[in-house]
């Protein structure tokens, strides 16, 4: 990937997460409507694979450094999912 490139795809997710960050409150009410219908229409296992789409189709457009911020931070939210879950089952 050029040079030129990268910076564009820099760019165009900095746009993005300003946008992401703008979004109303009202905005938010109207997604989780939308999100809880599709859970309940079509099941948690539709739903991973949204999921696991959107999150691979974000990582081939990120540069490598905010990639690696992402994998991390993903990392650190499952391990510590992990441990709430297994914390609940054992109380």
């Amino acid at each position: 990937m050029n040079e030129d490139l990268r910076l564009s795809l820099a760019n165009n997710a900095k746009e993005w997460l300003a946008l992401s960050l703008t979004i109303s409150s009202a905005e938010k009410v109207v997604f989780k409507s939308i999100h809880d219908g599709f859970l309940s229409s079509h099941g948690a296992e539709f739903m991973v694979h949204v999921y696991r789409t959107t999150f691979e189709q974000a990582l081939q457009s990120m540069p490598d450094t905010e990639r690696n911020k992402l994998l991390v931070t993903f990392r650190e939210a499952m391990d510590k999912s992990i441990d709430e879950h297994y914390a609940s089952i054992s109380a």
